[in-house]
This record gives structure tokens, C-alpha cells and sequence, in this order.
């Protein structure tokens, strides 16, 4: 209880701080940073305090990374919002501290159809089944403005419009949308007298927008790689987005330079520079410039500076985009970092890029960090030493340390696992630079090919060995289906992570829960108080003992009943018991076959990491109690005749018949039985020599008692031969050992006379 109450303390304080997130990678360095969250640390997350809120279901997948703000007024009502957009083409704007239906939402026309588009491998499929809003959109929090690209469909054609929307009402503003057109200048791929048209057939919005000094900025790669193609970047103005300030094309006399950055967007330095990273298609480093590192003006978006690695050609002939992974800025320096699908980690000097460079000088900077590509990228601007996070497909997670200006080859940290494909979305949460604050938040694929199932997992971002929780950890925390590339949001004490599976899912401190209480233990068959016996089935009553809805038992890999059930344990004198079935009411347990010889026992209930004051009672050899037909301990018996129907009035037992009888609290067998087990033989009880009945007050043959095969052990039979001279319901009790059974168990017998001097027995058969 202590560690909630810290808990909730540091809640209220982190609180008081304003925690947004307007764009993708959280800054325009793109750093994959939030350096403001106090609630989230290593000391914190833990799979006892830690994991799935809820989950806020939408119309279509979700790539775009969500956005928040603090302190929205909607509707006459302050809120903290979470704004998620779809491949639906639907935005929507929920709380982002409760599970329920949107504040607003609106649907900004027929998303694409994947299938409408042809590319050199045939019907585009990477991401299916319809392409909408694909980008990460961009907030202006001066003027509450929500900037997005959709893809749309009408009349055969294809279009991508910029939308402006109000946040507080999902209005549009500043002239939007506005269909994007645009030419440049040029000879190359597709251009027709002496300009290059963008067609949006051919393109993805794919990086994150970019707003910078009241411009937005688009930008596109291929679709798939179908021919043609080229990189785009355009820039719009955000008071009034039907003027189009800029438009830059980085291969006007050639073909291919796209710009996708894995869903990165455009990086700003604090000149109000520009830099892109440019993948597969023609190169000569004067008018054309792909698998290059761009620096552009912000006004003219002409190419300033630019790198480009000794094998430029190669990455071309080889598929191997350097602009994979868009670029990142190290905050307070001039250095930036990028990386493509060689697997190399690029540092330049952003101040001066080196344009063709063997990459083997100080400046720029090359080590081989992945053996796979690299996609994503996320630091850390620690004070005790930076960090830079990458990794490739099945391979650890690894932390680089920036040492003035150069990378460290050997990286300082790693996953103790391999992450499954090399497309993860990665979030550094942490208190500013302070050591011990960091946690590496990483949305992974459990397997391959896509779509497969996720899981978020949660690394100490100082030791990446060490796992502080994942979201597999328990199944109500399951992510659903994989969103590659989409980097989870953290805000406020809260982790908002996209999925394919049509739902945004929220993760969290959990509320404190109360501990177990137990208010009192019964014979599970009788309902009946007192000492317990072992081998005996109970029902232990109470508060906050176990999940909400009820959970039926499993058996274990040894083919025994388990003593662990959704974070529930039941100890009897230290030793664990087997569950039958939990709720947070009740409990049914088997009192373990070892308190033979015991006079008492400790009774405790331990439910996710917090226990319930013992309770002690006395131990019996034997405490029987017969099960009924209603579970309340009284009234028709769980009994069968001896054709194997169940007993009751409709169908009572012949005069002279065998019935069985079943109870529990009789104590042990011979030879004995192991606790959890199932019974398998007809092993007697050990006090069989005891073992009276009587059926309607007359004194009964007993024929059998012991367990019952197929049952758990701890539950018996006894075999009883009903006597003559009874009719309709009478009282059946057991007697072990001296204790006797409830008296109100019932069985039904036909009325009939005396026992003849002489009869057949006759079996009754039901009609």
C-alpha cells in the first residue's frame, strides 16, 4: 500500500506540469523524446502497478502516432485529448483519461482502396486494406489547429488534401482542405514539357508533417515503388493553406528520391533549417539527389547542403534506402544522426554536411549498428551522457553514447532479447536528462510476416537488460495486432499506443486496488462452518479476493489442479492450495492432503502481490458435507440411482437400489491421494471402519466410500443401499470418523411397503 500511495503522489505533482504532443517524434529534432513525464519510471512500472487502462475503438487501422493536448475546452468542458486519425479517413478527439465515446469526430471522405494501385511486384499490399490518413498530423497549439493529409478516392482519380480542423470542434479552417498539386522544373520521370507534374496516384503521404514558422510542410514517397515516381516536399500556409509557399522535388531530371523516413517526418533546426533524408533512384549530385541527406531552405526549399555516403550507387543497385530513417538532431549541438537499410549509423555535422563522404573521417561519422536496417532511432539527451537507441530485425536493442562529437562503436547497453523485425515503434520517456528516470518504451511485432499480434515493452533505458514490464506479462493487457513504425505516446501517466486492430490502446498506472479480506471459510457441499479437514473442498468468502468475473481452475502441466489463478494464491499453513474457481467474493479451494496430523491452519489469500490478514482454524480428521443439486447446502442431493440418473423427485431411487452419494470433508484415502490430483482408482477412505449412513433416519448398508474417479481428489462417494419402508424426500447423512453431515441433503425414494421376506432386486430404468 505504501508503493500506491507514493504512487499517487507523484501523480498529483506531474500533474501540475504541461505535457503536449503536437507532432510526430515530440520535437523538431525528431528525437523520440518525452523528457517531461514524472509519473512513468523504472520504480514505478511494474507488472503489480502497471498496464492496460482501456482501449478507445475507431473506424480503421491506425498509423499515424496519436496526438495530445492538456486543458482542451470542448463543449463547455476542460479536457485532456488524445487525437487519433485512421486509415478510414476519420479523426476523432477522445479524453484521454476515460474509456468512452469520442468528444467529436468526422470522416473526411472514401479512403483508397490498397488494390487500386499497381506496382512493379504486382496489387500494393504492404498496407491493407485501405489508405487514408497515413501520415502523423500536426497540431498548432496557438491557434488549436489540427493539420492533416487524407487520401481520397472519387470518380476513378485519385486525391490527397490538406485539412486545417479546429480542435475543439473538428470545423475546417484557414481555407482548407485544399487538393495538393504541384510541378517543378525538370526533364525527369513523367515530365512533359519540361515539367514535373505530381501525380498522387503514384505517391504515399507517408512522413509526419511538419509545421515551422507558420508553414506546413507534406511531404511523399512511392507507392510501393510504382513507376513513377519521385521525393516530394511542399509547404503550405498554415493561416490560410490554399497558398502553397514552396515545392521541392529532389529529382527533377531523374527519377525516384522519395521521401518516406519510415514515417518520420522532416526535421528543423533551431535556424529554422530543414533536413530530409532521401531513399532509392537517380543521383548526380547536382540536380538529382537520392539516398541523400538534404539541408533546405525553409522559404525556397532549395537544397543548401547535402551528404550523400562514397556508396551511393550501391545503396541504389541494392534497395538499400539510406532514407530509412529520416534524420535526427542532437539537441544543443550541430550533429545529426540518420540511418538506412545497410544497417549503418551516419553522424554528421549538420553545420556542414560533407557532401560525398568515405565516412571514415571524425566528421562525418559511420559504424555499423545494426546488421538490418534501421527504420527508427530515439535519444536520450541524458546528463550523465547521452544515449541513442537503435536496433534491426531480430536483434537486441542497443544504446550508442554520444561523446562530444562522435559516436561510441561499442554500444554501452542491450536488450538481453532479440526484438522480432526491425519496424518498432520506440518512445524515450524519462525527468529531463536525470539518471534513473528513463524508460525506453518499444512497440514490437511477436512475429513474421505482418500483421501479426504486438506487444509494448517497457526497458530500463539505462540497462536494456532489464525488462520492467511488457504487455504479455497478463492477458487483459494484450496491444492486438502490430502498427509498424508507430512510435507510442507518452503523456501524463499514460502510454497511448496505435494498433491494426481498430482501437487506440491505453496503458497506465493502475488505481490502488484494496486488499483481500476474508470474512469466513465453508465446507464447499454444506455450506457448513467450523474446523476443516484436509482434502476437503471450501468456499472461502470475502473482499477483493480475486478478479471481478468469475475464473474456472485449470490443470497444470503435471496434469494437477493449479495453485495459481489470475494473480490469486490460497495458502493453508504456507502450503498452496489447488483453486477450483475465483472471484472477488468468493473462492472454492482444496484444503491440501499435508495437514493430516495438524490441529490448526492458517488460512490466507494472496491476490496480485497484496495478502489478506490470516485466519486460523481448527483441523479435523474428517468434516463431511454432501454437495446438493442448488449449491446452497440444503435440499436435493447431487445423488445418482443405479441406472446412473441423477436423483430427484421426478426420477426417486428403488427400495433396495444403490445410489451414490457425493460430499467432500472426509479426509483421507489408502493408500492416499495427491492434493490436486484426480482421483483415479476406487481408493477407500482411511477411516472407512467408521463410516455409518442413514437414509430417512434408518440405518443404511454402506457399500463403498472413498474417492471418486474422475473427480479432484478430496471429493467422495459413498455407495448407500436405499432401505425399504421409506417414501418421497428423506434426510441422507454420512458419518466419518464420528462427524456427522448436514441433515438437510435430500434424496428421493419411491414409496413402497415393508421389504418382502424374499424379492429380486428390481433396477428402475427412466422411461
Amino acid at each position: 500500500m505504501v508503493r500506491y500511495a507514493i504512487s499517487l503522489v507523484i501523480l498529483s505533482v506531474g500533474a501540475l506540469k504541461a505535457q503536449n504532443v503536437t507532432m510526430a517524434g515530440y520535437d523538431l529534432a525528431r528525437t523520440n523524446a518525452d523528457l517531461n513525464e514524472t509519473i512513468l519510471s523504472p520504480q514505478t512500472v511494474q507488472s503489480s502497478a502497471f498496464g492496460k487502462l482501456f482501449s478507445l475503438a475507431v473506424d480503421g487501422q491506425i498509423y499515424a502516432q496519436p496526438l495530445y493536448m492538456q486543458n482542451v475546452a470542448i463543449n463547455g468542458q476542460t479536457h485532456n485529448v488524445v487525437f487519433v486519425a485512421t486509415q478510414h479517413n476519420s479523426v476523432y478527439a477522445f479524453d484521454a483519461d476515460t474509456a468512452g465515446p469520442p468528444l467529436w469526430t468526422l470522416n473526411l471522405g472514401p479512403s483508397v482502396s490498397s488494390d487500386s494501385y499497381d506496382t512493379e511486384d504486382g496489387p500494393y499490399d504492404d498496407i491493407s486494406p485501405e489508405i487514408g490518413i497515413l501520415g502523423t498530423p500536426v497540431i498548432d497549439p496557438a491557434t488549436g489547429t489540427l493539420y492533416l493529409v487524407t487520401a481520397t478516392a472519387a470518380s476513378g482519380y485519385h486525391y490527397h488534401r490538406l485539412h486545417a480542423l479546429d480542435i475543439t470542434t473538428g470545423a475546417e479552417r484557414f481555407g482548407a482542405p485544399v487538393v495538393i498539386n504541384a510541378q517543378v522544373r525538370g526533364t525527369g520521370e513523367s515530365s512533359a514539357a519540361g515539367s514535373v507534374e505530381f501525380v498522387s496516384s503514384q505517391h504515399l503521404q507517408r512522413p509526419a508533417l511538419l509545421l515551422l514558422n507558420g508553414v506546413v510542410y507534406v511531404g511523399f514517397g512511392s507507392h510501393g515503388d510504382g513507376d513513377p515516381w519521385h521525393g516530394w516536399l511542399m509547404g503550405y500556409k498554415a493561416s490560410n493553406v490554399q497558398v502553397q509557399t514552396a515545392v521541392f522535388n529532389p529529382t527533377v531530371n531523374g527519377w525516384g528520391g522519395a521521401i518516406w523516413q519510415s514515417g518520420r517526418g522532416p526535421s528543423a533546426d533551431s535556424q529554422g533549417n530543414i533536413y530530409v533524408v532521401t531513399s532509392n533512384g537517380d543521383s548526380d549530385d547536382v540536380t538529382d539527389f537520392s539516398d541523400a541527406v538534404l539541408k533546405l531552405d525553409p522559404n525556397s526549399l532549395s537544397i543548401q547542403d547535402w551528404f550523400a555516403p562514397s556508396d551511393q550507387q550501391s545503396i541504389d543497385d541494392d534497395d538499400e534506402d539510406l532514407g530509412s530513417a529520416g534524420a535526427m538532431l542532437v539537441p544543443g549541438t550541430s550533429l545529426l544522426a540518420t540511418g538506412g537499410k545497410q544497417g549503418t549509423l551516419y553522424l554528421l555535422n549538420s553545420s556542414s554536411l560533407g557532401h560525398v563522404s568515405p565516412g571514415n573521417g571524425q566528421i562525418p561519422q559511420s559504424i555499423p549498428a545494426s546488421g538490418t536496417g534501421i527504420f527508427n532511432m530515439a535519444f536520450w539527451n541524458r546528463t550523465s551522457g547521452p544515449l541513442l537507441y537503435v536496433n534491426g530485425a531480430t536483434a537486441s536493442m542497443e544504446a550508442f553514447q554520444l561523446s562530444g562529437n562522435q559516436i561510441n562503436a561499442t554500444p554501452v547497453s542491450q536488450s538481453s532479447v532479440p526484438f522480432g523485425v526491425s519496424y518498432q515503434g520506440m518512445t524515450v520517456s524519462a525527468s529531463g536528462g536525470q539518471a534513473g528516470s528513463g524508460i525506453l518504451w518499444v512497440a514490437d511485432s511477436d512475429s513474421w510476416p505482418l500483421p501479426a499480434a504486438g506487444t509494448l515493452h517497457a526497458l530500463n533505458a539505462e540497462d536494456l537488460s532489464t525488462e520492467l514490464w511488457n504487455s504479455d506479462m497478463n492477458p487483459s493487457d494484450a496491444l492486438g495486432l502490430f502498427t509498424k513504425f508507430a512510435n507510442p505516446t507518452v503523456a501524463n501517466g499514460k502510454v497511448y499506443v496505435a494498433s491494426l486492430s481498430n482501437q487506440l490502446v491505453v496503458y497506465g498506472m493502475l488505481a490502488p486496488q484494496p486488499a483481500p479480506v476474508i470474512t469466513g471459510v465453508v465446507n464447499g457441499a454444506s455450506y457448513a462452518t467450523g474446523a476443516i479437514a484436509p482434502g476437503e473442498v471450501v468456499t472461502i468468502y470475502g473482499q477483493n479476493l480475486g478478479p471481478q468475473a468469475l475464473v474456472a481452475g485449470v490443470f497444470d502441466a503435471n496434469g494437477n489442479m493449479s495453485t495459481q489463478l489470475s494473480g490469486l494464491q490460497v495458502n493453508f499453513n504456507a502450503i498452496p492450495a489447488p483453486l477450483l474457481y475465483a472471484s472477488a467474493g468468493a473462492v472454492s479451494a482444496v484444503v491440501p492432503f499435508e495437514l493430516a496430523g495438524s490441529s490448526q491452519a492458517a488460512v490466507q489469500v494472496s491476490y496480485n502481490g497484496q495478502s489478506a490478514a490470516a485466519v486460523t482454524y481448527n483441523v479435523v480428521p474428517a468434516a463431511p458435507g454432501i454437495f446438493t443439486a442448488n449449491s446452497a447446502g440444503s435440499g436435493e442431493g447431487v445423488i445418482m440411482n443405479e441406472d446412473s440418473s441423477p436423483n430427484s423427485t421426478d426420477y426417486p431411487a428403488a427400495p433396495g437400489s444403490t445410489i451414490v452419494v457425493y460430499a467432500t470433508g472426509c479426509g483421507a484415502t489408502n493408500p492416499g491421494d495427491t492434493t490436486g490430483s484426480l482421483a483415479q482408482n476406487k481408493n477407500p477412505l482411511a477411516a472407512i471402519n467408521s463410516v455409518t449412513a442413514t437414509i430417512g433416519g434408518l440405518q443404511t448398508q454402506v457399500t463403498y466410500a472413498g474417492d471418486a474417479p474422475g473427480k479432484i481428489a478430496g471429493m467422495a462417494e459413498f455407495d448407500l443401499v436405499v432401505p425399504w419402508g421409506l417414501g418421497g424426500s428423506v434426510p441422507v447423512v454420512v458419518t466419518v470418523n464420528g462427524a456427522q453431515s448436514q441433515a438437510t441433503a435430500t434424496v428421493a425414494v419411491e414409496g413402497r411397503g415393508p421389504a418382502p421376506s424374499s424379492f429380486s432386486r428390481r433396477v428402475r430404468r427412466m422411461p
